[in-house]
């Protein structure tokens, strides 16, 4: 049987804008905007719940030059208290924050972080853009993301406690590399783990930009995937197992710039994702997918 990605259901968000990432816990999903003003927070059903202000700009979109960029997010357990940990993509000094939410939210405001110490500890890279992050047990994986000047995609693999560790954490830079199929670059935009079948499920895009700052004519959207990814984290490189065109397998991905996915459930087969895109016109957009992936290797 062939992978199967089938669309559930899609919703525009007219009002948030530069969906960055999205993360399920607990009947509710958890939305960053890479320029937005506030932490959108809907149920399963895609209705608003509620939004916390994270920064206090006058307008919709916070100005380029000033934003932090969030554009990953991830669940992390810290103490046994479950929080939401948003980075920025560093690709400039502003951009080199991380924000801490407890969850569920709280009257607690937003910790913000400065991560500048650990960024600077990866020379090794040619320039950053981090763009995806997921943790797989005692791994913490942070996805850069190439461009059309340096077309390469890196994990940067490190341990969950990283923030407070920022000069020693571990790290190690691996390649990943993708298969032919993907018509010229792509960049990872996005990580989920998938414990229980030690799966890395992994959204990349094309952009027309060849830096880490500009945006570009969109292209299409993938999602990706790799197997025992457990198993394969301190390889030198890693290759996905496979990938899908989100535009082939519906064309209401047309044009959409894949950003963010999570996992909200199972089906029988397979999994269901919700993303989130950016169009760059000050907008967002939801999907909800049903995957089930070509000879997956069953536990």
């Amino acid at each position: 049987m062939k992978t199967i990605i089938t669309l559930i259901k899609t919703l525009l968000l007219s009002h948030f804008p530069s969906g960055s990432a999205i993360n399920y816990h607990d009947g509710r999903l958890y939305i960053i905007g890479d320029d937005a003003n506030e932490l959108l927070i809907l149920d399963n059903n895609y209705n608003h719940v509620t939004a916390i202000k994270v920064f206090n700009y006058k307008d919709k979109r916070i100005p380029k030059a000033q934003k932090p960029d969030l554009e990953t997010s991830v669940i992390l357990d810290k103490s046994g208290q479950q929080h939401l940990l948003a980075l920025g993509s560093a690709a400039t000094k502003e951009r080199e924050t991380a924000i801490l939410f407890n969850l569920p939210p709280d009257k607690h405001k937003p910790h913000q972080i400065s991560y500048t110490p650990f960024i600077n500890r990866l020379k090794a890279l040619p320039e950053i853009n981090i763009e995806g992050a997921a943790v797989t047990g005692k791994y913490f994986i942070l996805s850069n993301r190439g461009n059309e000047t340096n077309p390469i995609n890196h994990f940067i693999i490190t341990t969950p406690d990283f923030l407070e560790q920022q000069e020693t954490a571990p790290i190690n830079i691996v390649k990943l590399t993708t298969p032919a199929v993907i018509q010229g670059f792509a960049g990872v935009s996005e990580l989920c783990y998938a414990e229980k079948e030690d799966i890395l499920f992994i959204t990349l895009s094309r952009e027309a930009t060849g830096n880490a700052y500009d945006d570009g004519a969109i292209g299409d959207s993938y999602l990706g995937w790799i197997y025992d990814i457990s198993k394969k984290i301190t390889d030198p490189e890693i290759s996905l197992d496979g990938v899908v065109n989100l535009s082939e397998s519906d064309l209401a991905f047309k044009g959409e710039k894949v950003e963010g996915v999570c996992i909200s459930g199972r089906s029988d087969n397979g999994w269901i994702l919700d993303l989130v895109a950016d169009n760059d016109k000050g907008a967002s957009r939801l999907f909800r997918v049903k995957v089930v992936l070509d000879n997956f290797p069953k536990k």
